[in-house]
């Protein structure tokens, strides 16, 4: 699967207004089981998978990043979803990492904290910052179906886990 660069992304106008979240989806980041067991070790686990595949090139920095959005304001959805995100220099692609937790993790974000199982973690290029709205925009009509949710939380693979991002929304 091809992702889009957010430069070629940016320069089609048309694009921003159908945004569709299978142009950052990438099997190799999709997580069905995380092994952390805790909000930082999750959150660390997926961005090692983004800088495995060369979305972010500091994987420290973009953690730190990440950490300190969390502080700022909640970026839990409900339902056993939490959405963490940063913009950076050291992002050279708008990605999206997603983690599911088989035992809710303690997630305290913002003035909020729930248990999540659900992790999708997303990095933005610090020159492209309208992406992030439109892949939010996106995710949030995708998670918000329960059945897909329940579904997703449920899967035993990558593959599967694609399979229901890309799935159309009835």
């Amino acid at each position: 699967m091809t992702v889009t660069s957010p430069v070629a992304l940016r320069s089609n106008a048309k694009f921003a207004h159908r945004f569709n979240i299978d142009q950052v989806i990438n099997s190799e980041l999709l997580i069905p089981q995380l092994r952390a067991n805790n909000k930082i070790g999750a959150i660390k686990e997926l961005v090692d998978k983004m800088h495995d595949q060369g979305i972010i090139t500091d994987s420290l920095s973009f953690l730190q990043s990440v950490l300190e959005r969390e502080q700022l304001q909640s970026t839990i959805l409900g339902g056993e979803v939490a959405l963490p995100h940063a913009r950076s220099r050291c992002v050279s692609d708008l990605g999206l990492a997603l983690g599911i937790a088989h035992t809710p993790i303690d997630f305290p974000s913002g003035d909020e904290r729930h248990p999540v199982r659900l992790i999708c973690l997303i990095a933005v290029p610090a020159h492209a910052p309208d992406l992030y709205l439109n892949l939010l925009g996106s995710l949030a009509r995708t998670l918000s179906d329960e059945e897909r949710r329940t579904a997703l939380l449920a899967a035993e693979s990558a593959a599967d886990m694609q399979a229901l991002l890309l799935d159309p929304i009835q």
